[in-house]
């Protein structure tokens, strides 16, 4: 039944809030019981991938247990956990309830219906797949037939040569580990095994298999709805709780205001509500960074006043920040600096701190681990290609020693660090707001420097600067970077390492070599960027409203409040209308390959034509292995492939550019000649998605499919020289009550006709005999040179002629192939 797992998450989060309500209080409790079933879910999906499990029955039963699990320790915590005062409901907290919810359903009703997008060649397209080939097998590493050399009569040894396979030296820590490229975003991992490896993190694509299996194929990547509705909770309550910290009254009277102001800027943002519903980790890893943020900074709050939970909240919070490493290399970076920014404030023990910093270090060790022993071609490379680290190759028995090593050497430097002398701990704290600041001055300076004279090969409206003032406004992001300012220099010592991590989320940013173009290359503000700046932005417009208040009164701060939000908020709403942001990107992918794909057979062969228009093996032959299980070749075929599968009897295809409207057609080969072709199936695909603009922002649809035709290879083969071989099943070949007859076909001259039977089969006494018209002249034969072949001479013909075989068996008659070849 579909949404079964579904509303069971969502009933145990709900338990678990209920249970936890009169503990920790509703905003703790809603957040612990949202994080407690994220982590749950992704645990479950992440162990049952790794036993290669992840399918119908195994996700049930984990889920279930997980959940009941997740319900039996909230029970225990609740039992250890006294008990607080009720929150009086008044207006004012009805008032911020139906805005945050009035909010949530207009974020969420703008992301409804994320694209399914299924096409490979980047990013996004492979999450998809992965996730559709782990629902499919229940496993992560796909195998691919083909290469294996398991098709029948494919010859591996060609396969291999036609991926350029490299065998590495035993030694080399790239042996069984990546050994060629099968297509963008698939590494082969063990050619001779045909093992194949997708790149990136795969939590995400754990999520959308999960939802497929919950919902359904074309569903799969509605996880992405969940994802923004975390992330908006989130950064209201992060923006609520940041203000609550403050010592102006005004402010703290203002926090649900704060908040809302977080939640609208973040809903209504042009770029993120394009991104929130595209297929890429940004969604994800934007959730966990802002939960991880929230219940740090609530842990130390309640350690602060004294309320139970410290513990709980500070874990969950490491936990949900490892999520994001989980999901992508860039939160392995942030934890790194953010477990930095935390050793260095060894002056503030407190007990949020150390649960925050080993649930951290702890949670981004496996999550580095999975990288390797998952990703370990993408690992190092994206290591080396955006942070600008070594090239590194070692094995990954060795990287993975390392990183424990890693781990273990930071949980023991906060020990040792535990012990400094007194003046040297108060020391740490002023370090952190000295380098954080200079982080914010280098990232200011560097993105001006771009805006007017870039450093890299793209132009002045394609740098960070300029991309964040087009999909922003200038009030927001000088807001933003204002607010940052202000923290770094009067925020806790306890608030320090996350601002300290919000500085060098900017640096990286204004550090980044531009965007190619938009919107693809603007989704890495995603992630992180965007919302520190929108969160600080809030913080400090909280602020300014507050002083106002405390000044000039109400009325003036509820005026100037009003100017606020109409100069951050309208401006940025002027590109809302454009389509781009009332679509999904190939929206109806699911339907129009799965009429595709379900032509092919799954034992057959599934080839690619390189003959423009329709080029459709860098976008269609992931899809074709991954989500529709298809032995797809991802190269042009080499050496004998085609030969030797039709040979077989293995039935092979063709998807090409449909441009011939002819339903029997040839396909050109420049080393085998053409081969002969029938049409199965044709249409349009339709694959409309935003357009790519560099330098500004898309404004219109294109449509990126065209016409297709899908062929399958007739059982013949056809040489240059004239010579060709015609299989049982080849449409030039029809069976008669005694016999076989073909169609009129061109014989070369001084050619001879070859019969080949099977071994061991009946005795049958063979006739030949050429028809031209309604003539017919009976061949003669030729004296045998094996037992399983018949030979006949071939007279010359003046045009095309038929080859007519009468057969008189004690059964059926039964042949292997009828060849026409000249004579040696």
């Amino acid at each position: 039944m579909p949404g079964v797992l579904t509303a069971l998450a969502l009933a145990t989060a709900l338990a678990v809030a209920a249970l936890l309500r009169d503990r920790l209080g509703p905003a703790c409790a809603l957040g612990v019981g949202l994080a407690g079933t994220f982590l749950a879910v992704s645990a479950v999906g992440m162990l049952l991938l790794d036993l290669q499990r992840l399918q119908s029955w195994p996700v049930r039963a984990g889920l279930l247990g997980a959940f009941a699990a997740l319900v039996l320790l909230t029970l225990a915590a609740r039992r250890r956990l006294p008990a607080i005062a009720p929150a009086l409901r008044t207006r004012h907290t009805v008032a911020t309830t139906i805005g945050v919810v009035l909010l949530l359903a207009c974020g969420v009703g703008l992301r409804l219906s994320p694209s399914p997008y299924l096409q490979g060649g980047q990013d996004q397209g492979i999450y998809v797949n992965v996730g559709h080939h782990m629902a499919r097998t229940g496993r992560l590493r796909p195998v691919d037939r083909v290469l294996q050399g398991a098709l029948r009569g494919v010859p591996q040894a060609d396969v291999l040569a036609a991926y350029r396979i490299k065998k590495h030296s035993p030694g080399s820590p790239l042996a069984g580990v990546r050994e060629g490229r099968w297509t963008a975003g698939l590494h082969i991992e063990d050619a001779g095994a045909g093992r194949l490896v997708p790149a990136f993190f795969h939590l995400m694509p754990v999520w959308f298999a999960l939802a497929e299996l919950d919902w359904g194929f074309a569903r799969s990547t509605w996880p992405l709805v969940l994802f923004w509705l975390l992330s908006a909770l989130a950064a209201f309550a992060l923006a609520r709780r940041l203000a609550l910290a403050g010592v102006d009254p005004h402010l703290q009277h203002r926090a649900d205001r704060v908040g809302i102001v977080a939640l609208a800027a973040l809903a209504l943002h042009p770029l993120d509500l394009w991104i929130s519903t595209f297929t890429v980790t940004e969604n994800l890893a934007r959730a966990c960074l802002l939960a991880a943020a929230w219940l740090s900074l609530e842990a130390g709050a309640a350690e602060r006043q004294g309320r139970a939970g410290v513990a709980l909240l500070a874990g969950l919070a490491g936990l949900c920040f490892a999520a994001g490493a989980f999901t992508r290399g860039s939160l392995v970076a942030h934890a790194i600096v953010l477990a930095g920014a935390l050793l260095l404030v060894p002056g503030d023990a407190s007990r949020a701190r150390r649960v925050l910093l080993r649930t951290l270090v702890v949670g981004t060790a496996l999550a580095v681990v999975q990288a390797v022993l998952h990703s370990w071609p993408y690992f190092f490379s994206a290591a080396s290609n955006h942070f600008h680290v070594p090239r590194l190759t070692p094995s990954a028995g060795e990287a993975v020693a390392w990183t424990l090593v890693a781990a273990a050497a930071l949980l023991l430097a906060d020990l040792g660090l535990r012990r400094l002398p007194t003046r040297l701990a108060a020391l740490a704290p002023r370090l952190l707001r000295i380098v954080a600041g200079l982080m914010l001055v280098a990232a200011a300076l560097v993105s001006l420097r771009d805006l007017f004279a870039p450093a890299n090969e793209l132009g002045p409206d394609q740098q960070v600067l300029a991309v964040l003032l087009r999909h922003s406004g200038p009030l927001p992001l000088l807001l933003g970077f204002l607010g940052l300012a202000v923290a770094v220099r009067r925020a806790h010592a306890s608030f320090l390492p996350w601002v300290f991590l919000a500085s060098a989320i900017v640096l990286f940013t204004a550090l980044k070599q531009g965007v190619r173009y938009e919107f693809y290359y603007a989704r890495y503000f995603v992630a992180d960027a965007l919302p520190v700046l929108l969160v600080a932005a809030a913080c400090l417009s909280g602020h300014l409203i507050a002083r106002l208040a405390a000044r000039r009164g109400s009325r003036w701060a509820a005026a100037g409040f009003a100017v606020l939000l109409l100069a951050w908020l309208v401006p940025p709403l002027r590109l809302l209308p454009r389509e781009v942001y009332w679509t999904r990107d190939l929206a109806d992918d699911p339907a129009q390959l799965a009429s595709i794909f379900e032509h092919v057979p799954e034992d057959s062969l599934l080839l690619f034509d390189d003959r423009a228009p329709g080029r459709w093996r860098g976008l269609l032959a992931a899809p074709a292995l991954l989500s529709f299980g298809r032995n797809a070749l991802a190269v042009p075929p080499g050496g004998h492939i085609v030969e030797g599968a039709l040979k077989a009897g293995t039935p092979v295809f063709l998807l090409s550019g449909g441009w011939e409207s002819d339903d029997r057609q040839r396909w050109p080969s420049a080393a085998h000649g053409p081969w002969r072709t029938r049409v199965v199936a044709r249409g349009i695909y339709r694959a409309v998605r935003a357009e790519t603009v560099a330098g500004g922002v898309p404004g219109r649809l294109v449509d990126g499919g065209g016409p297709w035709e899908l062929q399958q290879l007739d059982r013949s083969i056809w040489r240059s020289s004239g010579a060709f071989s015609l299989y049982p099943e080849s449409v030039f070949v029809a069976a008669t009550a005694a016999g076989l007859v073909t169609e009129p076909l061109p014989l070369p001259a001084g050619a001879r006709l070859e019969l080949w039977l099977p071994a061991r089969g009946r005795t049958c006494d063979v006739t030949a005999a050429l028809r031209i018209g309604d003539a017919a002249q009976e061949l003669t034969p030729l004296p045998r040179e094996r037992d399983d072949q018949l030979l006949w001479s071939l007279p010359a013909a003046p045009g095309p002629a038929a080859l007519a075989l009468t057969a008189r068996c004690e059964g059926a008659f039964a042949w292997r192939w009828l060849s026409v070849r000249r004579d040696e």
